[in-house]
């Protein structure tokens, strides 16, 4: 136990604000900034999916557009074929790992 002094950085750990913080209060607020550090490392990789998705999906819509040259096309073919190939494994890994998570 520790007791606090006034505007001490430990303050917020003080849950039950009695002015002493216990291990027990200190295990809760381990666990609580645990949990935050794994949303926010799922809400980043869902994002990085969802924009992957709207990448592909833009890119391709923008190459039916009647403004690009079928020899405009033909060149970036080769670039074209890796963009997809990547962001495609990005969202793949994505839906697996969360899957594979979600078993644990």
């Amino acid at each position: 136990m520790k007791q606090l002094e006034e505007n001490s950085r430990f303050s917020p750990f003080d849950f039950d604000g009695d002015g002493i913080v216990t291990d027990d209060e200190i295990n809760k607020a381990k666990e609580i900034r645990e949990f935050e550090d794994k949303s926010r490392k799922h809400l980043a990789q869902l994002r990085l999916a969802r924009y992957s998705l709207i990448a592909i999906g833009i890119y391709t819509l923008l190459l039916f557009m009647p403004f690009i040259s079928d020899e405009r096309i033909a060149q970036i073919t080769k670039i074209s074929d890796l963009f997809y190939i990547s962001l495609c494994s990005v969202v793949g890994a994505y839906m697996g790992f969360t899957s594979w998570a979600s078993r644990k």
